[in-house]
């Protein structure tokens, strides 16, 4: 499984995402994770169209490696 290193996050952002964090009671990892496949299913649906086979193969390979990622580690 691939990590995923996030530098130089806008402070703003980062207080935004631990908010949510706090306020929804989950972890760093599943707080990422859960942004992500939500923003993800929003652009693909956005740009669903002008995705070629090949591209929305690999998009959906992409959503459902996030799924399997493990923790990696905390917010700083």
């Amino acid at each position: 499984m691939a990590d995923l290193i996030l530098k130089n996050i806008d402070p703003v952002l980062n207080e935004r995402i631990l908010r949510l964090s706090v306020a929804r009671r989950w972890d760093a990892r599943e707080t990422v994770i859960r942004l992500l496949e939500q923003g993800l299913l929003v652009i693909e649906n956005e740009v669903h169209g002008n995705f070629d086979n090949d591209e929305a193969s690999a998009l959906s390979e992409a959503i459902a490696a996030l799924k399997q990622v493990s923790a990696v580690g905390s917010f700083s």
